[in-house]
C-alpha cells in the first residue's frame, strides 16, 4: 500500500507524504488517534480531511480527495 499511496501524493502538487511507522514512534498513535493500521490521515490546513482506517483502495482515496478539492476549490 505504501508504494501506492506515494504514488497518489506525486498526483496532488502542493501535498506533502509523511508515512509514519508507529512501531517506531509509538507516541503518534496516541496523538492522531490510531488503534488499527493501515490508517490514513489527510489534513488540509491543519484540519483533519479525511480518515480512512483499514481497508480501503487508492481509487477510494483519489475519488474522496477529487469531491474534497470540488469543494473547497
Amino acid at each position: 500500500m505504501l508504494p501506492r499511496l506515494e504514488e497518489l501524493s506525486k498526483e496532488y502538487k502542493n501535498s506533502k507524504f509523511f508515512p509514519i511507522d508507529i512501531k517506531k514512534n509509538p507516541e503518534v498513535t496516541g496523538e492522531f488517534l490510531v488503534f488499527v493500521t493501515p490508517v490514513l490521515i489527510i489534513y488540509y490546513d491543519g484540519l483533519e480531511a479525511l480518515k480512512k482506517i483499514r481497508f480501503f483502495s487508492i481509487s477510494e482515496i483519489k475519488e474522496e480527495m477529487e469531491k474534497f478539492l470540488e469543494k473547497i476549490l
